[in-house]
């Protein structure tokens, strides 16, 4: 039985805590009401959970919404189909960036200034650790606005992990000439 990432949410969301409501489901999962209430129906016909009810308020019913070892055993295995996927994407990435970085070295390049998040500065910096590239990452910065107030000559190269045209203009207007930025994705 093949799970929808959606359906793995809202199971995900029932397993963590006990949620009261389809609203509140809705709201913790991100997922619409209407889905939510179409998801809930699905998992109770396929036996991945059940409902029992309480009563909080006297004047309300109140239902809470369990995983049944159908619905346990369901879970894990598309959390470890989705842990296999996303490090199958990791290795991709990581793959086309070591690619990319490999095609940036040369001779004339050795001092690089890297633009992007954090955790893809922590993978340049271990790629180019591990291939012994011979580039040396001089300053990081998570935006290129911060890269304004740099001198041009005190690195070879811009390594820009976003591709998007409005950071390429944004490079552009901060005069890092256009043959030194290269985008990394």
């Amino acid at each position: 039985m093949r799970l929808s990432e959606k359906t793995f949410q809202v199971l995900d969301a029932l397993d963590r805590r006990e949620i009261s409501s389809q609203r509140q489901l809705a709201d913790h999962s991100g997922i619409s009401l209407g889905q939510v209430n179409y998801i809930i129906k699905s998992l109770l016909e396929k036996g991945l959970i059940k409902v029992d009810n309480f009563r909080k308020n006297p004047k309300k019913i109140g239902y809470v919404y369990f995983l049944t070892p159908k619905g346990i055993e369901a879970k894990s295995r598309m959390a470890v189909r989705f842990v296999i996927r996303k490090i199958k994407e990791y290795d991709e990435i990581r793959e086309r960036i070591t690619e990319k970085l490999m095609g940036v070295e040369s001779p004339g390049i050795s001092h690089a200034v890297f633009i992007g998040p954090p955790v893809v500065e922590d993978l340049v910096s271990q790629i180019i650790k591990e291939k012994n590239l011979n580039i040396v990452l001089v300053k990081s910065c998570p935006d290129q606005r911060e890269l304004g107030g740099s001198e041009t000559g005190g690195f070879d190269i811009v390594l820009l992990f976003d591709d998007n045209p409005e950071v390429m203009s944004d490079t552009a207007e901060i005069k890092i000439p256009g043959g030194k930025v290269v985008t990394l994705w």
